[in-house]
Formats: structure tokens, sequence, C-alpha cells
């Protein structure tokens, strides 16, 4: 009976199809984990680099204020 052999073949093509799908799926929930964290981390690291760069512009303000006030003075003293 050659009709058997086909559907076993058929069967076992479905099977592997249906292996291939699942692995495919588990491949792309880790990839979108993955995903997230990085996002996630580069938020971090975007909101850290904020701070320090308002941290630095706090400071170039002030020394611009302290060379304003020098220059006011005449640029004499300290």
């Amino acid at each position: 009976m050659p009709g058997a052999e086909i559907a076993q073949y058929g069967v076992a093509v479905f099977a592997v199809a249906g292996i291939i799908y699942i692995v495919a799926l588990t491949l792309k929930q880790r990839s979108n984990k993955s995903l997230a964290e990085v996002i996630e981390n580069n938020t971090k690291a975007i909101e850290s680099l904020t701070v320090l760069l308002q941290v630095t512009m706090a400071r170039q303000e002030a020394k611009i204020e302290e060379v304003l006030g020098w220059v006011k003075r005449g640029g004499k003293g300290g």
C-alpha cells in the first residue's frame, strides 16, 4: 500500500514542522526578553549620562560666573 508510506512521510514532515515552529517561538521569546533587557540597560545608561551632563554643565556655569566676576573686577585679584 503506497498510500500508507506517503501518509507516514506526511506525518513525519508535519511533526518536524511543528518542532521547528515551537523552537522558533521559543527563540523569538528569548530575543524579545533580550531586547527588553537591552532597552532597559540603555535607558539606565542614558539617565546616568543625563545626570552627568547636568552636573558638568552646573560646574561650567559656576566657572563662567567666576570668570565673569573676575573680568568685571577688571581682571585683578585672586
